[in-house]
């Protein structure tokens, strides 16, 4: 073969080889076909961020979105279902809510205390607070439109401050409340507070939430358990009602706090009710029976004196003005005018005291009452029996 042809024959393979080459390399190598590459050939980069220790997990975080949210946000929000109108349910709300103002023999015709009430049937019936209407000798309901109707006591429980009064309406059909439940309530739960703020601002309504659930108050010595509301509570709102935001009753409120503690802060924001699950078996046993079934008594009336030897050894204690047949006071022995200076060793100070040490006891027990009368002082045992009458 001529030397010519060799050659030729060799520039074509040297040529072939090279296209080979070069197909290969733009398929396996670089460029676009780059993209075919799996990402986990590729080396991880290097920087000069904080080492895989020290740096934050980042992990499970998503990347960010610009056009919709993370799956686990809810940009909607909790709106409230439509349907009757806050207005509307107040309106409804403060037709049920009374004015009180009550009377005693002390003042004669004076008003000496004002509250509130809720009325819970359509034949009058009043639900408040046994320390708006306690000791009264007449009661005066004002309605939401301002009409005037005389009440008569029912009864009253002072263990849970709560009263029942009925409106002589003379057969008058009343609006009343929507009883509601206060057994899932939650903090934070919307409520409104309704009552004669002041002894002169009739149905004021106040709004809040529930601030606490099952505080235990001590009221006149009584201990309570009660619901707690950012809803303003002031003086005259005794008795009026808490409302959840739906419009059922779930409170008969009863209690404030305010001015300063002793270490100088200041209380605010402070208000309270009997919660409504509590109160309903009570107003039940007063609507039927007149009182609280079950509860002891020691069948006396009393009112707080100062007694004592010597020019500053006077203390207060409470003094019999009245004693109640066949009651255990009467069966033991105690008589008017008698003082009662300790049950069971307790010393004992006050009408309230006494009031609230004998709910300490149960139906059927036998307690040692000290009494003084007149110079002598001596010890009376006494066995507490169920309260069977309204008194």
């Amino acid at each position: 073969m001529p030397a010519g042809a060799i050659i030729a024959c060799v520039l074509i393979t040297l040529f072939l080889l090279a296209c080979v080459a070069g197909i290969a390399y733009l398929i396996f190598g670089g460029g676009s076909g780059r993209t075919n590459v799996p990402a986990a050939t590729e080396a991880p980069a290097i920087s000069d961020s904080p080492s895989s220790s020290d740096a934050p997990d980042t992990t499970d975080v998503p990347a960010q979105q610009t056009d919709s949210p993370s799956s686990g946000l809810d940009i909607s929000g909790t709106q409230a279902e439509s349907g009757t109108d806050i207005t509307d349910i107040l309106e409804n709300c403060m037709q049920t809510v009374v004015s009180i103002d009550i009377k005693v023999s002390a003042y004669g015709d004076q008003v000496a205390g004002r509250g509130s009430g809720v009325i819970i049937t359509e034949d009058g019936y009043i639900a408040t607070c046994n320390h708006v209407v306690e000791g009264a000798s007449s009661i005066s309901v004002y309605l939401n439109d301002g009409s005037e109707f005389p009440a008569e006591l029912i009864g009253n429980d002072s263990v849970t401050d709560i009263a029942v009064i009925k409106l002589q309406g003379d057969g008058r059909k009343f609006p009343h409340a929507t009883i509601g439940s206060s057994e899932n309530l939650r903090v934070g739960d919307s409520v409104f507070a309704i009552g004669n703020a002041l002894g002169e601002l009739s149905n004021t309504v106040t709004d809040g939430i529930i601030s606490g659930i099952g505080r235990d108050i001590e009221i006149d010595g009584q201990s309570m358990t009660l619901l707690q509301t950012s809803a303003a509570i002031n003086s005259g709102n005794s008795g009026g009602a808490l409302f959840k935001a739906d419009g059922t009753l779930i409170g008969i409120v009863n209690a404030k706090q305010s001015g300063t503690t002793s270490s100088g802060a200041t209380i605010e924001g402070l208000g309270f009710a009997v919660p409504i699950d509590l109160a309903k078996p009570i107003i039940s046993d007063i609507m039927d029976y007149g009182f609280v079934t079950g509860r002891p008594y020691l069948g006396v009336s009393t009112k707080n004196v100062s007694y004592g030897f010597g020019m500053f050894s006077y203390n207060t204690f409470p003094q019999v003005v009245s004693i109640i047949e066949g009651s255990p006071a009467d069966k033991a022995g105690i008589l008017e005018n008698d003082i009662i200076t300790a049950i069971n060793k307790a010393p004992i100070s006050s009408s309230t005291a006494l009031r609230v040490e004998i709910n300490k006891y149960k139906v059927g027990d036998t307690i040692t009452v000290t009494v003084q009368r007149g110079n002598n002082t001596f010890d009376l045992e006494i066995q507490l029996e169920e309260r069977t009458g309204k008194y």
